[in-house]
C-alpha cells in the first residue's frame, strides 16, 4: 500500500475536521470557523477525497463520524495543537540567564570607543554574555558574513548597498586635527598654512572608513601631503607624536589619544563633513530576540 503524501494535505482541512468532530454540524462549524455553510461543505468533501472515506454520515443526532475519523481525531488534534505551541512559543532571549557569545565585526576606533561602553552595560545586565570583536570584513563580503551568522552585527561608517542588509543609526561622528604639543599651538583652530604645509600621517583607506579629509582637501582643489599610512588610529596618534605629522582623528578618540601621546587637539582648519556611524545586520535575523537585545544595548550605551 502506497503511503499517504502529507505534503499533498491543505492543513486547513484538519481544522474543519476538528471542528466537525466537536459540532456534529455543517452549520454550526460554519458559524465557529467563520465561514459559509457551501465551504465547509466543500471542505469536507476535499478531505474525504483525500482519505478515501465519508468521515460524517448523517444520523438523528447529527453527523456520525466514521470508524476512520474516530482513528484520526485524537492524533490530529494533538498534531494541531503542536503547530499552534510551535508557532505561538515564539523564542525569547533573558540577559540574565544568556550563556551567548556575540561576534561584532569592526574597525579600532569604534572597538576603542563604543565596545568598553558596551561591555561596562552588558556586565551589568547580562553576565554569561561574551563580546567578540572580529576584523570588519570587505564589503562585498559582509552581506555573505551576516547572512551566515559568522557575524552578528557590523558596527561601520560605511553603509553596504546589498538591499537585504538593515541598519540603525549609532552616533554622529565629528573630527579633529592633532599635532604634537611641543609645536606649541595655542587656540582652536588649526592654522591652515601648516595644515597645507605639514605632511599628514593617514589612515590605510580600506572603504571601510568614510574619506572625509580627502573630500574636504578635493572641494580645495588640493590634496594633502601623506608622510605614512598606517592601519589604526592609535598608530595615527603614536607616528604623529613622533613626527610631528598632522593627524585627524574621530573626536572621540581624538580626545583620550591627544592625553596618551601628548598632542594637541584642534578645531580642523578646513569643513570636514561628519559622518554616521551604524550597526549593521542581516534581515534574516530580523526577528531574532538575542538580537534585538543586542541592537538595543548599543542604541542605550550610543544615547548615553
Amino acid at each position: 500500500m502506497s503511503r499517504f503524501n502529507i505534503r499533498s494535505l491543505d492543513l486547513n482541512l484538519l481544522s474543519v475536521f476538528v471542528i466537525l468532530w466537536d459540532t456534529r454540524s455543517v452549520s454550526r462549524a460554519s458559524e465557529r470557523l467563520a465561514l459559509t455553510q457551501p465551504a465547509v461543505s466543500h471542505a469536507l468533501k476535499r478531505l474525504r477525497d483525500r482519505l478515501d472515506d465519508a468521515l460524517f454520515v448523517p444520523g438523528r443526532g447529527g453527523l456520525i463520524p466514521t470508524p476512520r475519523a474516530a482513528a484520526l481525531i485524537n492524533p490530529v488534534r494533538e498534531a494541531l495543537s503542536q503547530i499552534e505551541r510551535a508557532i505561538e512559543d515564539a523564542p525569547s532571549f533573558e540577559p540574565r540567564e544568556a550563556q551567548r557569545e556575540f561576534r561584532i565585526a569592526t574597525i579600532d576606533f569604534v572597538e576603542l570607543w563604543v565596545l568598553p561602553l558596551l561591555m561596562e552595560s552588558i556586565r551589568r545586565d547580562a553576565p554569561g554574555v561574551v563580546i567578540r570583536s572580529v576584523a570588519l570584513p570587505a564589503p562585498d563580503q559582509l552581506p555573505g558574513m551576516l547572512e551566515a551568522g559568522d557575524i552578528d552585527v557590523a558596527i561601520t561608517p560605511r553603509l553596504p548597498p546589498a538591499s537585504v542588509l538593515r541598519h540603525q543609526a549609532l552616533a554622529e561622528l565629528r573630527f579633529a586635527t592633532l599635532i604634537w604639543a611641543r609645536e606649541g599651538l595655542r587656540g582652536k583652530p588649526f592654522p591652515l598654512p601648516l595644515y597645507l604645509e605639514r605632511e599628514h600621517v593617514a589612515f590605510q583607506y580600506d572603504g571601510a572608513v568614510p574619506t572625509v579629509v580627502i573630500d574636504a582637501m578635493a572641494a580645495l582643489g588640493s590634496e594633502r601631503r601623506v608622510g605614512a599610512r598606517v592601519r589604526t588610529t592609535v598608530g595615527m596618534a603614536a607616528v604623529a607624536a613622533r613626527t610631528g605629522f598632522v593627524c585627524n582623528l574621530p573626536l572621540p578618540v581624538a580626545e583620550p589619544f591627544a592625553k596618551v601621546f601628548d598632542l594637541t587637539i584642534h578645531e580642523p582648519p578646513i569643513p570636514l563633513a561628519t559622518a554616521w556611524l551604524y550597526s549593521i545586520w542581516h534581515a534574516r535575523f530580523e526577528g531574532d530576540p538575542a538580537l534585538a537585545w543586542l541592537l538595543g544595548a548599543l542604541r542605550r550605551v550610543m544615547a548615553d
